[in-house]
């Protein structure tokens, strides 16, 4: 949206979560036990990372510390038909690369996501989809894609303390996943998704709520969206709720350059406290 660029902030830890301290665990997982795992605990500031492999070294790195949140880098809830959940296409018409849920290449990563999940939950823990990639986007910190010294970098000047040495674009995405748990636990974070799947959540990088404006009713979901993620700011809705998200792609297409090149008029703004 017009003007909203100049709004965008990367604040810091301290400024996000606060003096929040209890540990929360990130699991960039794989899809094979074959290959490596990034795991890694947040408890305040200070991240521990390890790269682990079978389901047994997650769950008992995991439960040792007993976390109070755990977050999934992984499909963590099935269509309801097809190939693809609503929280994909909401992030896909915001031009975010994620894959499908059950692509053949992904299916396997699905089913074991979901299973750590179902267990990790049997010991009373709770779960969370968080997505690195987007988080990193959200904080203005680039992608192991793009650089990976310069993600450690991101995270660092962000206000992480990670260990030293080098560590793996694995745990890099580790550490992003736990700190999205760090988020959620603030409720600071915005969830894509339609009711019944486990959502995406991406952390929410300022206090602000805004209501706003549309000559389209239909613009206020993808507009929530675009400004949660791009911009950390939380959307309420008006009288009347927001409504699903467009199922027709050339609606999504039409939306995406309709809300980020129309103006749209702020109603009201207000801030919240971190514990909100």
């Amino acid at each position: 949206m017009r003007g909203l660029e100049q709004q965008a902030k990367f604040p810091l830890w301290s400024e996000c979560i606060g003096t929040y301290s209890a540990t929360v665990i990130g699991v960039d997982l794989a899809g094979s036990e074959r290959r490596p795992t990034g795991w890694a605990a947040l408890r305040g500031p200070v991240a521990q990372t390890r790269t682990l492999r079978s389901d047994a070294e997650i769950l008992d790195a995991t439960l040792a510390l007993r976390p109070r949140i755990v977050s999934l880098d992984s499909p963590l809830s099935l269509p309801t038909s097809g190939i693809i959940r609503e929280s994909e296409r909401e992030l896909m018409a915001l031009r975010v690369g994620v894959y499908p849920c059950l692509l053949p290449s992904m299916r396997a990563l699905t089913h074991r996501g979901i299973a750590l999940k179902q267990t990790l939950e049997s010991h009373g823990i709770q779960v969370i989809e968080g997505f690195p990639g987007a988080a990193q986007d959200a904080l203005g910190i680039p992608r192991k894609r793009a650089s990976e010294p310069a993600l450690r970098q991101g995270l660092e000047n962000f206000g992480l303390q990670l260990p030293a040495g080098k560590l793996t674009h694995h745990e890099l995405d580790a550490v992003t996943a736990a700190l999205i748990a760090q988020f959620f636990a603030r409720k600071r974070y915005h969830a894509f998704g339609a009711p019944g799947e486990v959502p995406i959540i991406t952390p929410l990088t300022t206090r602000r709520r805004v209501k706003l404006s549309s000559p389209n009713p239909a613009t206020l979901r993808y507009a929530a969206n675009y400004l949660a993620l791009f911009h950390g700011i939380r959307l309420q809705p008006g009288r009347t709720p927001i409504p699903d998200f467009p199922k027709r792609p050339a609606l999504r297409a039409w939306l995406y350059r309709f809300v980020t090149n129309a103006s749209m008029s702020f109603e009201s703004s207000t801030s919240d406290g971190l514990n909100e």
